[in-house]
Parts: C-alpha cells; sequence; structure tokens
C-alpha cells in the first residue's frame, strides 16, 4: 500500500510526541486607556472552535483582568462584546504579567509587553506591516501605470510583484525555522501561508517539518498541520470540492453550476479594508473577461446581511454572490480553511484548481495568460 508523502510527514510528527502536557499559565492583565470613550474593555480567545469572552470596567483610565490559559495562547481586545469587532488588539498570554497602554482609542496601535513570545509576535506583525507599505506603493505605481498603457512598466511591476512574495515566504520561512518550539511559528503557518500566491504542498511540508515534534500536540502546532491537510485539498491541480450556500434571495448556488467557465472564487467581507481595496482589481477583470467565460462567485464571510448588500452595490460587484451569514464561521471559507480575507481560488472550464490568491494585477496577468487581450 502507498502512502503519500502528507499522511506520513504528519503521521510521523503525531507520533513523535503525543500527549504532550502544559502547565497552565494563571495571568495578571494590567493596561491603562488614555483619551478613551468606552467605559469597558473585552478580552476573547478561541479554544476548540468556541469564542471566550471576559471584560473589564475601564476605571481612571485603568483596568486590570485576571485569568488562566491552559497553555501559551492568542487573546485580543475589542471595545465591543464581539470577538469579530474591528478594531482589535491581539497579542500572546506567554507569562504570568501582562502590561497594555492604549492611547486614543487605538487598539490598532496598543503598546503590550509580556514575554518572549510575544516578542516574537511583534516582530512578525512589524514585518508584514511592511511588507504590506511596500505591496500598496506597487499597487500605485501599477495603476498608475494602466492608467499611462505602459506596458513595459506594467510587466516590469508584475515581476517586482512577484519578488516581493518570495520576500514575503522566504523571510517567514526563516522565522519558523529559528523558533520550532514557538506557538506564534504554527500560527504563522496557519495564517500566511495559505495566503502566498500558488503555494505548493511540497512547500507547506517543508515549513511544517521545521517545528518541533514536541511542540506538534499544542493547539498552534495542531494548526499548523491542519493547515498543511486543508491546502492539500485544495492545492493547484486538483478538483475543488463541491459546495453549495445560498445568495441573498436565499436560492442556493452549487459551484458545480458554473461548469465550463473559469470561476474565481472570491472570499471577502463588506467590513473589511483590504478586501474593498482589492475589489476594483476584481471589477476591471471581471468586466474585461467575463464574455470570454470567465465569472466571478463571492464568498462573503459578513453576519450583517445590509452591509453586505451595501457593499456589493457601491463596489459595482455584479457577479454572483453567496453567505450564510455566520462570519468567520461560514461553512465554505471553514472547509476551505480559509483564516484570512482577502482569498481567492481560481478553477478552470472543469472545476480544477489552476490558481489561488490572485491579487492586483496578478488576476489580470492570469487571465491574460488563459484569454490573451
Amino acid at each position: 500500500m502507498k502512502i503519500s508523502a502528507i499522511s506520513l510527514l504528519v503521521a510521523l510528527l503525531i507520533n513523535a510526541f503525543n500527549g504532550l502536557a502544559q502547565k497552565p499559565i494563571s495571568f495578571t492583565i494590567k493596561g491603562t486607556v488614555k483619551g478613551n470613550k468606552h467605559k469597558k474593555i473585552y478580552l476573547h480567545h478561541k479554544w476548540n472552535n468556541n469564542f471566550f469572552t471576559d471584560s473589564a470596567i475601564i476605571k481612571n483610565n485603568a483596568f486590570v483582568i485576571k485569568g488562566t490559559t491552559p497553555e501559551i495562547n492568542m487573546y485580543w481586545f475589542t471595545f465591543e462584546n464581539n470577538p469579530n469587532a474591528l478594531p482589535n488588539a491581539p497579542f500572546f498570554i506567554d507569562q504570568s504579567d501582562i502590561n497594555v497602554s492604549i492611547n486614543e482609542d487605538s487598539l490598532y496601535n496598543a503598546r503590550i509587553k509580556a514575554g518572549k513570545e510575544q516578542e516574537y509576535y511583534a516582530t512578525y506583525v512589524s514585518l508584514m506591516k511592511k511588507f504590506g507599505v511596500q505591496q500598496q506603493q506597487l499597487y500605485q505605481k501599477y495603476n498608475e501605470a494602466v492608467q499611462r498603457n505602459d506596458g513595459s512598466t506594467i510587466t516590469q511591476l508584475q515581476s517586482e510583484f512577484a519578488t516581493l512574495n518570495e520576500n514575503v515566504k522566504k523571510t517567514l520561512k526563516d522565522m519558523i525555522k529559528a523558533h520550532p518550539n514557538s506557538p506564534v511559528s504554527g500560527y504563522i503557518i496557519y495564517q500566511e501561508f495559505n495566503n502566498n500566491p500558488n503555494i505548493s504542498v511540497s512547500e507547506l511540508e517543508e515549513v511544517v517539518s521545521y517545528l518541533d515534534p514536541k511542540f506538534l500536540n499544542t493547539k498552534f502546532g495542531k494548526l499548523a498541520q491542519q493547515k498543511l491537510m486543508q491546502i492539500n485539498g485544495t492545492s493547484i491541480g486538483k478538483k475543488i470540492m463541491e459546495f453549495v450556500q445560498n445568495d441573498p434571495n436565499g436560492k442556493p448556488v452549487n459551484i458545480r453550476d458554473f461548469e465550463g467557465k473559469y470561476v474565481l472564487i472570491d472570499f471577502w467581507a463588506s467590513w473589511c479594508g483590504p478586501c474593498r481595496m482589492e475589489n476594483p482589481y476584481v471589477v476591471a477583470a471581471y468586466n474585461k473577461y467575463k464574455d470570454k467565460g470567465f465569472t466571478v462567485l463571492g464568498v462573503s464571510l459578513d453576519q450583517n446581511k445590509n452591509a453586505w448588500l451595501k457593499a456589493i452595490e457601491k463596489d459595482n460587484l455584479t457577479w454572483t454572490h453567496v453567505s450564510d451569514l455566520k462570519g468567520w464561521s461560514n461553512e465554505v471559507a471553514q472547509a476551505f480553511g480559509i483564516s484570512s480575507i482577502p482569498q481567492n481560488i481560481l478553477i478552470d472550464k472543469q472545476g480544477i484548481i489552476i490558481a489561488k490568491n490572485l491579487r492586483g494585477p496578478s488576476l489580470e496577468a492570469k487571465l491574460k495568460e488563459i484569454f490573451g487581450e
């Protein structure tokens, strides 16, 4: 009997260390909130696919929250009693004392001091912000080149996008390799490695193999392995798994309904800023190639139907849309291992996955390769 490389790798890693026990961490969070109009702050975390929330009264610009976590884990603050609310301030609890400083309601810029895992996470976030700035700069240059109809500059910028993507992957791989026992490394694999265009199963196998076997029975070790199995099922060359979800009128839409067309399955939400910034590129590609056999199926991670419909109208998203209005618990998104948005999957006329996460000019470049001008 032949055993796949992925199954063998995961089995060996799981069996290498089974039943790792960690001591629970009792923690105290002391925070200051200056210039704040809110009276309460909420602390959230997720465990075994369930959300848990605690809260504290903000009094004299300060608050204290005490609790216990089974192991090193990610938590986040919001000013609303909703774990999906934005803005938020994610961080890792890895020791007993955590200090938080928030200025003028800016959760995005909250300063959080904890242990070495939080330091590692902060370094990762800082690096990704820098890459994001570079990406936006390239987007701006690309838009200007398109307006000038400057073909040579467009080609050059497409090459720069590809180089930037490779740099991001290399940086993340190096970080994970240097921190094989860290929950943050598991988080990075789960969060980021399905977001890189056309990442191969072999690349993800490589990254998961960097992790110490002793770490794999922890929450984020399991999530890293889960990502490996998910990406294998949604990798390029595989037939897309069948799914059905309702459109805004309650009519079921089956992905099989689109056979005979190239389809971009676009995961997004009305509340997602990067998604809304990406929408003009998708609209342009759709309008250019819709009469040549290309279409889009939008899968929304919204919870508010009115917000979803308003965003569709405002952004001129004139293709088919579906959602179960369960937010991050959207059943299609969970089946495909979607942990951040925007993300997309491009399938051919037979439903075979041919590309993933075509952002900005990458989408039009791929469609040009398929359909020509």
